[in-house]
């Protein structure tokens, strides 16, 4: 038996435009941190990371022991929707309730935040030149480099948590998701404890190269 041609044609730009489809659905979302606190006793700063996109991801915990610089992540900590229904219920259950709240206060004089040359490339999700805006926050004179995607997309969000007098965390929400414009957010600690001075990214490969959008 054979295959009428025409069928066969539009049987092929059928299955082309299904793979297309497919091959740019929307999977992407934002990315979010919720300080839950610190442990004086232990030195340990408790967060938790959440990935919005079209995924069954659950909502880590993410816990830095500043004395030893280590990062332990529970994957399965709690179920994404429920920990955003019921936050406080949860941290309580999961008897981290007690933790110091972190101060929310102005940027200290040894951070600095400095925009970078534009660059422009071609962005094959939205099919034009685009132009993305680096930035780049320094802390103790190191580097940490981020980027908005887009030229028009609104200034990055850079919060100061202050702990006490010698420890704190920078907190920068930025447009690190170019598909869907969606934003990420980024923990950087410091200490300047006993006049040593160090910062850490406490999340890693949170900064996506933006040739993976070209």
């Amino acid at each position: 038996m054979k295959t009428n041609p025409k069928i066969k044609i539009l049987a092929l730009s059928l299955l082309f435009c299904f793979l297309h489809l497919t091959g740019f659905s929307t999977v992407g979302g934002p990315v979010k941190i919720d300080v839950l606190g610190f442990d004086s006793s232990t030195n340990t700063i408790y967060f938790t990371r959440t990935s919005w996109a079209e995924c069954d991801c659950p909502t880590e915990l993410y816990t830095y022991q500043i004395d030893t610089d280590s990062v332990e992540i529970i994957t399965n900590w709690s179920p994404k929707y429920e920990f955003a229904k019921h936050r406080n219920a949860i941290i309580k259950s999961k008897g981290l309730d007690y933790l110091e709240q972190p101060d929310t206060t102005a940027l200290p004089a040894f951070v600095r935040h400095s925009r970078e040359p534009e660059v422009k490339y071609y962005n094959k999700v939205v099919m034009d030149t685009t132009i993305a805006k680096p930035f780049k926050i320094t802390i103790f004179e190191k580097d940490y480099s981020y980027y908005q995607c887009y030229q028009h997309s609104e200034e990055p969000e850079i919060i100061h948590l202050k702990i006490d007098d010698d420890l704190g965390l920078l907190f920068i929400k930025f447009q690190g998701e170019c598909m869907e414009g969606n934003w990420i957010d980024s923990l950087i600690f410091y200490s300047k404890k006993n006049g040593k001075l160090i910062s850490k990214k406490l999340t890693a490969n949170d900064v996506r190269p933006l040739d993976d959008w070209k």
